[in-house]
């Protein structure tokens, strides 16, 4: 029997951008970019694609690929707008082939000056073990790839590219044959579209398979405002693609639609072969959106001239839809671990857990919150709510020697181009309150005097609205004080990651080496 679901958005809240789905043996899995920020590509699971669990990563060991250099730039695009653009893991897409999962990416990697890109893919076949394969790396010059597999097995993978000596990342949609158990090109790359709009921006390519027609799905006008889909098809899967007499089929452009920025889209069908599509968008709250691009979900059709139509993502919507059972079910729990991230590379042994999961001893390095390459002592989450409260403690032992100790605190971290910490100030035996944002005039910091002697442990405390961040401290038993307030303007931009609440410590240089308690982020 058919029966009205409720869905609701976005299904991956909070710096979820780029989403591509597969559904196999009655299991949605979904993938997403996650640019510097390591463990790389988390993956989610559902059954019913309303309630999803985030069962892994799939760049979880530091010798898989180096992030080191996944740096933050920044350029401008109008008068007055400046985009800062996170490098790294960005645009996976998932797919799976005869037994095997398959997550294929771009790593981009700058040293402020010049971009490199590296594609890749990685694969396993039980993605419930999160244990994937090192990387098999390709040759293609551009960004955001896709796989598909033809009825022959053969191998085709697709991007955004521009042919030339230094690589542009205003491209057309191009296209290689690979020996998929090498990564060996068995063609040329080949131009195969120029996309819809015709201004050599076309991104995000997604091929797929239906009633003879190779349909491929593109993102388009950037990633913002003029965010959108578009489609074109052709009986070859090399082309030449007619475009699409609806396009763009999916944008937010030009309406006052809650949800914006609509765009990245990737199509499939569940178990019963209805069709859907994840896309990225960003709520937008007075204009601001700290959270950044998240994923949303929405129905497609399949009008009788063989096009898509999409319904705009809404918060919430209801569609008759049967989804085939599971053939497995998925885990009542992740590992207490897979919601944590680093900045960048992460020295792991540099974090002791405790066995309760509890609090964590951080190694501190000279490396801070500033710093725009190298591994950060840093502890974090995703903000994945709008109205939450963030709090950790600070573990005061006075027998311990902190002597090289800089600070130790919790902020909310975009990049470091923007951060805003609460933390307690060794060498001044101080709690500092710092808002820190790199175009607009660096750091402010707030001090607050207290008694060294007295301090048996600090808690900070965060709390976040969709219009503000209010930063507070406590010492020992006291009561709460007020330290500043951040509109959350400050952490909304033309950008392409979200906020990260995280736990961090540094120290001085030359002084490595002190050894910081503090309880593990705790957001509610």
């Amino acid at each position: 029997m058919s029966s009205a679901c409720e869905y609701k958005n976005p299904i991956i809240p909070g710096f979820a951008p780029d989403p591509s789905v597969v559904f196999v043996n009655g299991t949605f899995y979904l993938v997403n970019s996650s640019f510097h920020i390591f463990p790389g590509l988390p993956i989610y699971a559902s059954q019913d694609l309303k309630d999803w669990k985030h069962i892994g990563n799939a760049i979880n060991r530091p010798e898989q690929i180096d992030l080191s250099k996944s740096c933050i730039d920044s350029f401008g695009i109008a008068p007055g707008i400046t985009l800062i653009a996170a490098e790294g893991h960005l645009a996976p897409s998932i797919r799976y082939h005869k037994g095997t999962f398959y997550i294929v990416c771009t790593n981009s990697v700058s040293d402020g000056t010049n971009l490199t890109t590296q594609n890749f893919y990685v694969t396993t076949k039980n993605i419930m073990s999160d244990v994937w394969s090192d990387p098999i790396f390709f040759e293609f010059k551009g960004i955001d790839p896709s796989l598909f597999f033809d009825d022959d097995d053969r191998a085709y993978a697709h991007g955004s590219y521009r042919p030339g000596p230094v690589y542009d990342p205003q491209c057309a949609i191009r296209q290689v044959e690979l020996d998929i158990a090498t990564g060996k090109a068995l063609s040329e790359t080949k131009e195969i579209w120029k996309g819809y709009l015709g201004k050599d921006d076309a991104e995000g390519p997604h091929i797929y398979k239906k009633d003879g027609w190779y349909y491929l799905l593109t993102a388009e006008g950037g990633t913002f405002e003029e965010h959108q889909v578009d489609m074109a098809r052709s009986r070859d899967i090399w082309g030449p693609y007619e475009s699409c007499p609806s396009n763009p089929i999916l944008t937010a452009y030009g309406t006052d639609e809650y949800v914006q920025h609509t765009g990245h889209g990737d199509l499939f069908q569940d178990g019963l072969g209805k069709w859907w599509i994840t896309c990225l968008g960003v709520r937008k709250e007075n204009g601001r959106f700290p959270l950044g691009r998240e994923t949303f979900l929405a129905p497609v059709e399949w009008v009788t001239d063989g096009w898509p139509v999409i319904e705009h993502p809404r918060m919430s919507f209801q569609r008759h839809a049967l989804l085939a059972s599971p053939d497995q079910q998925l885990p009542h729990e992740s590992s207490p671990r897979v919601e944590d991230v680093y900045i960048r590379d992460a020295n792991l042994a540099d974090y002791t857990f405790s066995k309760d999961n509890k609090t964590v001893t951080l190694l501190a390095r000279s490396t801070d919150l500033f710093a725009p390459t190298g591994s950060t002592t840093f502890l974090g989450k995703r903000q994945r709510s709008l109205d939450c409260t963030v709090t950790t403690s600070l573990q005061w032992d006075s027998t311990s020697s902190t002597t090289g100790l800089s600070e130790a605190g919790l902020t909310v971290y975009k990049e470091d181009f923007r951060h805003i910490s609460i933390y307690y100030n060794h060498a001044l035996s101080k709690i500092c309150f710092r808002r820190f944002h790199k175009f607009h005039g660096g750091a402010t910091i707030m001090e607050f005097e207290i008694e060294p002697a007295s301090i048996s442990k600090i808690d900070f405390r965060i709390q976040a609205s969709a219009m503000e961040y209010k930063f507070s401290f406590r010492v020992g038993t006291d009561d709460w004080v007020d330290a500043g307030s951040a509109d959350t303007s400050e952490m909304t931009g033309i950008d392409f990651t979200g906020t990260i609440f995280g736990v961090f410590a540094s120290s001085q240089e030359g002084k490595e080496g002190d050894l910081v308690v503090m309880s593990c982020v705790d957001v509610v």
